[in-house]
């Protein structure tokens, strides 16, 4: 099997190559070489499983602000949709808003061109495109909006990570590794957040909101989900053990829920599972989202503790001693 080493893990195959890249055989191997990045060996079954994420991705459509612009004007009882929905709207807004503020460019340096590059330049508007008609909505329904994050702050632990993994290639997976698997931990976390909030819309009657736009978000949500797991899968498979070992201590020390990383921001996440969850003591997503860290991150024939159900847990004690 030929390997393909790509910048970033995601490099292009030959018939893309340009733009000031060069390729060589060395060994029986084709080497794609991006001076900017590092150089991740990876197989044209692993390169080709990601470059199908990236494609469908590439292919879908944006979410229509039209649409929901046009459903939010026809939600009738503003008052019980808030009542029912806004700690979880609010809460979603603000993560969605704060896509900015990330500086993934300083913690995973990559090409414009890579898979990551090419994966970004479809999630940010994304994501961003969700915070807008979120905004929208909390406005019509009378709740406050939380500002967008400031894009050009870097938070201190991204540039300590982009500094290593410019130094050092173990370093850079590493990072790469930890990046797209809290990714697919925290997109599963949003699809979850989605449904339920697109099945409390028709409980109460907003059927067509759910329709224009928790549905729609959920399913974008999924796609992005399906990039980070499979990225991760394929990054595994390369991974020393001991590399292996330093992403998942890293992850099971330190993971929370997106947008809930600072000690005041647990409470309100807390709120949204005590509005979402049938039983917030024992969260179902929990389950979801610890199988994703289980198959990414634990050793073979072992069990991860369980930190996701703990950290939950957590978020709903916070809320509950706030209230």
């Amino acid at each position: 099997m030929n390997t393909l080493r790509s910048a970033c893990h995601g490099g292009q195959i030959p018939s893309r190559l340009g733009r000031g890249r060069a390729s060589r055989r060395r060994h029986g191997r084709r080497i794609l070489r991006l001076s900017c990045c590092r150089i991740i060996a990876l197989t044209r079954d692993q390169y080709f499983a990601i470059e199908r994420r990236v494609d469908a991705l590439e292919r879908k459509r944006p979410l229509d602000l039209d649409v929901v612009a046009a459903a939010i004007g026809r939600i009738d009882n503003r008052e019980l949709f808030g009542a029912r929905l806004g700690p979880a709207v609010r809460y979603s807004q603000r993560v969605e808003a704060d896509v900015a503020g990330l500086s993934i460019h300083t913690l995973l340096p990559h090409s414009p061109n890579d898979h990551i590059g090419r994966f970004l330049e479809v999630w940010v508007p994304d994501e961003s495109g969700h915070g807008v008609a979120q905004e929208v909505l909390l406005d019509h329904i009378g709740l406050p909006i939380s500002p967008p994050a400031d894009p050009d702050h870097v938070p201190p632990h991204n540039r300590v990570a982009g500094v290593f993994g410019r130094l050092s290639r173990h370093a850079y997976t590493i990072v790469s590794m930890a990046y797209h698997s809290i990714g697919a931990m925290n997109e599963r976390l949003a699809i979850g957040a989605y449904g339920q909030m697109a099945r409390i819309c028709k409980e109460i009657g907003a059927d067509e909101i759910a329709d224009a736009l928790f549905t729609p978000m959920r399913a974008d949500e999924s796609l992005h989900l399906g990039y980070y797991r499979t990225y991760a899968m394929q990054l595994r498979a390369i991974l020393a053990g001991w590399q292996l070992a330093a992403v998942r201590a890293l992850i099971v020390h330190t993971w929370a829920p997106v947008g809930a990383g600072a000690k005041e921001d647990r409470g309100p996440f807390g709120e949204v599972i005590l509005a979402l969850e049938e039983d917030p003591e024992n969260p179902s997503i929990a389950a979801v989202i610890q199988d994703i860290a289980q198959d990414l991150l634990a050793k073979d024939g072992e069990t991860l503790p369980p930190f996701v159900h703990d950290q939950l847990r957590n978020c709903v004690a916070l809320a509950r001693e706030a209230a």
